[in-house]
């Protein structure tokens, strides 16, 4: 009884230890089980996709960082090749015949005292320290400010800030401080040129 059972003149313990050792050396051992893939807590994986779409993030960013400082060294570009006006140039448009009457905002009926452009001129004949005139804003722009040159001579500098229903064309209005300087100054034919 102590001597193992033999079958085909083999002892079946050194089969056995045979089988074994061969199956250890080719790597399919029967107790062995595939390993299995590692497994990630929720939170491990919310961080990796997080992590993921920061390394996206980050490539868009370097990208759009690079097509801004392309733009801006085509402004930088741009701005240098532009030539600058000289800080002393004003516009100042040629003399131009005008016909001029004058007006008042100071009377007792049909004066508002506001000019087409806002302003309250019912206490001064001046703006911004310029006489006040109304245009045809179709000839002189609202709140250019011109030299008007009387015939005696003298002149004054003036702000296009009012309108008026009979100013058109090469017509203008002076403001004035009452109904009997309007009078007096009467219709006038004056030179005008825009300064500003």
């Amino acid at each position: 009884m102590g001597r193992p059972i033999l079958r085909g003149g083999v002892n079946i313990g050194i089969l056995t230890n045979f089988t074994l050792t061969a199956q250890l050396f080719s790597g399919h051992c029967p107790t062995d089980q595939p390993p299995e893939p590692p497994r990630i807590t929720p939170d491990q994986a919310a961080l990796q996709s997080a992590e993921s779409r920061n390394e996206e993030l980050t490539k868009e960013i370097t990208k759009k960082d690079a097509q801004i400082q392309a733009l801006e060294d085509e402004v930088k570009a741009l701005k240098k090749s532009k030539k600058k006006p000289a800080p002393d140039a004003t516009k100042t448009s040629a003399w131009r015949t005008f016909t001029m009457t004058a007006y008042t905002a100071y009377c007792a009926e049909g004066c508002t005292g506001t000019t087409k452009t806002g302003v309250d001129v019912s206490h001064s004949i001046y703006y911004e320290g310029a006489r006040v005139i109304a245009v045809d804003p179709s000839v002189i722009a609202l709140g250019s400010t011109v030299e008007v040159r009387l015939a005696d001579g003298s002149s004054f500098r003036a702000k296009a800030i009012d309108t008026g229903g009979a100013i058109k064309g090469a017509r203008l209005d002076l403001l004035v401080a009452n109904e009997a300087d309007a009078v007096q100054f009467g219709r006038q034919s004056v030179e005008l040129r825009v300064i500003k």
